[in-house]
């Protein structure tokens, strides 16, 4: 065999070992220390007593990357939810929510104060249960 040749096999066993190192990290529930944990409770409660549900919303939103970034997830909200986490327990409802979130930031379309009402709720729940 020739230099190549042992080149391409270091390759391939290294990305294959990557790649089952990603796995295993990524498939194993994380947990937070209990000091942080103690921490993100009150933010999650001073969250609940603001006046608007857009600003909850919004700030669910950043409460709820946060928690995850402190359960070793990287990068953005975005690319976080595209790994589908094992802690979140209900993926296809977070992204509705952070999708909302970003209309409410980006978008300066009105909406329905019953819906983000409704929305609103649904982020309580959902960090909630990622909290408990």
């Amino acid at each position: 065999m020739n230099l190549y040749t042992y080149i391409i096999i270091i390759f391939f066993i290294s990305l294959v070992s990557y790649a089952v190192f990603t796995v295993i990290r990524l498939s194993i529930k994380k947990k937070i220390p209990k000091q942080r944990k103690a921490y993100l409770n009150k933010l999650f409660k001073d969250i609940s007593i603001k006046n608007s549900s857009k600003e909850k919303i919004i700030d669910y939103d950043k409460l709820y990357h946060k928690i995850l970034i402190e359960m070793w997830y990287e990068w953005n909200f975005w690319d976080i939810l595209n790994l589908e986490p094992n802690e979140v327990w209900n993926i296809n409802k977070v992204w509705e929510l952070h999708k909302l979130r970003n209309k409410l930031v980006h978008d300066f379309d009105l909406i329905d104060e019953k819906v983000l009402q409704k929305a609103e709720n649904e982020y309580f729940k959902e960090i909630f249960f990622l909290l408990k």
